[in-house]
């Protein structure tokens, strides 16, 4: 058995425990309390002291392209999603198999080290599945499907379900499927994943309202989607726009029957809110992503407001300078006053509950997965402990996943 104890445990964002510790028995959590209460323990093979720090559950990232990380500063920030798209295929032209194998690694590292245990990542090349599974991380990843001619919808769907036939799940993989958005999938293509999701439970994420263009593409088929896609030869003939936005044809598709994982959400309606309110869908907020693309404000308050489940995503190093889920908190703080609790929550309790593992992480809790990092807070700093966590200088120092130490500075 594993001690690990600090001057501050945090299990729930609603609760804080000073001298805080956590014993670990295998993968499990066995006992949370003070360090005076847990240290009387039998068995106990060792003590980590992680000294001015704080405990948290492990941080959860439910949206990263990881095999985009060696992309970093290599992308011109701008507000033109489909320029974006053409610097990401120029970049990679002459990558080869060592380089997606690299960037997904590095990627990898990069989240253990800055204390995410669990992360939802997008699968869209041949390697990111072995990778990924080799990891020590916890993780969904999402096998991406792309494809808008509907004549192709069944073919496509039917060697998708024979790839994803051949990858072994384990206690720390999980698999799904991410139709990757609507100008990029068919009405037949995503009306076939989610009947496939609803016979079999697989879980289905999609990129959704991200930009105003695509909200035209799909109410008035104009706009720079069409002009792109031609360009790259993937627009169909006889291709009609469904008139509606992106939250209703969601629904049209069957998806949001699903209760998928949205991702972004930047520009919905009052209207849609509410759609995917009644629905149970969960919505991935990526902050600094969103900065990047200079979007207007994202209605990330009336989403929580509205009681829908929103946790946080990192994207990718091609749209974002770390893949620190604490930064991200940070910056939210920063500029958008959400309170630290809620910051928190959404990055640990909701993140799981996006991710269907809400009864196995996100809170620091006896029977739950030993998923774990602690952060180094100020030296001198007079705040309270939530406001400490979100401190410039604050830092994780410690991951633990599945009960094994992943990093320790």
């Amino acid at each position: 058995m594993i001690i690990i104890r600090a001057k501050y445990l945090i299990p729930n964002p609603e609760h804080c425990i000073e001298n805080g510790a956590v014993a670990v028995n295998g993968t499990r959590i066995h006992r949370v309390g003070t360090f005076d209460e847990i240290k009387a323990l039998a068995n106990v093979d060792k003590i980590i002291d992680l000294g001015n720090a704080v405990i948290l559950p492990g941080l959860i990232n439910i949206h990263t392209h990881l095999d985009l990380t060696n992309l970093h500063n290599r992308i011109k920030p701008t507000s033109n999603f489909t320029h974006w798209v053409f610097q990401i295929v120029g970049a990679r032209i002459r990558w080869k198999d060592e380089d997606y194998i690299s960037s997904i690694e590095k990627g990898i590292n990069l989240c253990v080290e800055s204390g995410a245990t669990t992360v939802a990542d997008i699968a869209n090349t041949e390697y990111s599945f072995p990778v990924l599974k080799n990891s020590p991380l916890r993780k969904v990843v999402y096998k991406e499907v792309i494809d808008l001619n509907p004549d192709h919808a069944k073919d496509v769907l039917k060697k998708t379900q024979t790839e994803l036939s051949t990858i072994t799940t384990d206690d720390l993989l999980s698999i799904g499927l991410s139709p990757h958005a609507p100008y990029s999938v068919s009405r037949e293509l995503y009306q076939a994943i989610a009947q496939f999701s609803v016979e079999t439970g697989t879980p289905v994420c999609t990129h959704i309202a991200e930009t105003q263009d695509e909200i035209e593409f799909l109410t008035k088929g104009t706009g720079s989607f069409p002009a792109f896609l031609r360009q790259i030869r993937a627009m169909p003939d006889n291709w009609q726009p469904p008139g509606l936005t992106p939250i209703q044809y969601l629904n049209e598709t069957g998806i949001l029957r699903n209760r998928p994982l949205l991702i972004h959400c930047n520009y919905v309606t009052d209207e849609e809110i509410s759609l995917i309110k009644s629905f149970g869908a969960s919505v991935a907020f990526c902050p600094r992503s969103h900065h990047f693309f200079g979007h207007t404000n994202h209605p990330v308050q009336k989403l929580i407001d509205a009681g829908i489940n929103v946790g946080l995503g990192t994207d990718s190093l091609a749209s974002n300078d770390t893949l620190s889920i604490i930064d991200e908190m940070k910056f939210l703080f920063l500029h958008h006053s959400i309170p630290p609790k809620t910051l928190l929550t959404m990055a640990t309790i909701n993140g799981a509950e996006a991710l269907g593992l809400e009864s196995k992480v996100g809170q620091v809790k006896e029977g739950f997965e030993a998923d774990l990092c602690g952060i180094r807070l100020p030296d001198a700093y007079g705040g309270n402990i939530y406001d400490q966590l979100l401190d410039t200088t604050s830092k994780n120092i410690f991951t633990m996943i599945a009960g094994a130490i992943c990093y320790q500075a």
